[in-house]
């Protein structure tokens, strides 16, 4: 199956009301546990490469693993620059064959926000790679369990419209109440305002700190118009305890270094076909093997 784009995996999940799941490809195990499952299921999928949460693994070395399983795949799976923070680390991702880029400039004054975004399409779609940007603010932190901003700036629906129109990007992530990292109290997604943007813009909707919401709330984000859900907190907070379990089963000399990279493995590969489950992009692939 070939290495696609953002756009060519979110396109047909807008059109099909399904979701799409983006995951961090932070190591081997992450990658490989997580393309064996989306091939299991027959899903499409999304490898993102975030340089702030696996800071001691250059660009250069994880993005090339990604590429490359996304390039031997039997379904279709996109690779994608998350949280990119200008041209430099957006040129370094496509010159690596990475297929989609996201430039973030939501910290930014909405009119640099979209000078850059500007920028960054322009770069992008010259050789054929997806752009994905951000318009409001999402707080929170997904590498300090109480660190990040507690603040959130919403998604204007009106703002989107005129945002998206203006830098031509593929796909745009939303602040709805969604959290990076751990969220505090009860979350409150406003799917209304899903609803809102979703009628205004042509492009699919993205969705960051998505994880660690309750089950049920997966298929009802999808409803709304969510087509791409970033997740990746809570599974590694889960990968966490499953190790340490695994410590509680086993002898010390029994667990060389080895036994861990299979269990790693084996758990990303599970728990993401439970999340493609609720999502619901179980099915929507023809198998190539």
């Amino acid at each position: 199956m070939p290495h696609v784009t953002l756009k060519q995996v979110l396109t047909p999940a807008r059109a099909g009301g399904y979701g799409v799941l983006s995951l961090l490809a932070g190591n081997l195990e992450m990658v490989v546990g997580a393309v064996q499952a989306a091939e299991e299921k027959r899903a499409p999928l999304i490898l993102a490469f975030n340089a702030e949460m696996v800071p001691d693994i250059p660009m250069e070395l994880a993005l090339p693993v990604a590429v490359n399983a996304a390039q031997r795949a039997r379904v279709p799976i996109a690779t994608i620059l998350d949280h990119g923070d200008g041209p430099e680390s957006i040129v370094r991702a496509i010159r690596l064959g990475c297929s989609s880029v996201m430039f973030d400039g939501s910290a930014l004054p909405y009119e640099d926000n979209v000078a850059h975004t500007c920028e960054a399409v322009r770069l992008a779609h010259a050789v054929g790679v997806s752009v994905e940007a951000e318009l409001g603010s999402i707080g929170g932190s997904a590498i300090e369990a109480a660190g990040g901003s507690e603040e959130s700036v919403l998604t204007d629906p009106a703002m989107a419209e005129e945002f998206v129109a203006r830098t031509g990007i593929d796909a745009l992530a939303v602040s709805v109440g969604n959290m990076h990292g751990p969220y505090r109290g009860e979350p409150s997604i406003d799917l209304d305002r899903v609803r809102s943007i979703l009628g205004r813009v042509k492009v699919p909707l993205v969705m960051h700190g998505a994880s660690g919401l309750a089950d049920e709330m997966y298929p009802r984000l999808v409803a709304a118009g969510i087509s791409k859900i970033c997740y990746y907190t809570a599974m590694g907070l889960a990968a966490t305890a499953d190790l340490r379990q695994l410590f509680t089963e086993e002898t010390p000399e029994a667990l060389a270094y080895h036994r861990l990279v299979s269990r790693s493995t084996t758990f990303f590969r599970r728990d993401t076909q439970r999340l493609i489950g609720l999502v619901g992009g179980a099915g929507i692939c023809v198998d190539q093997s």
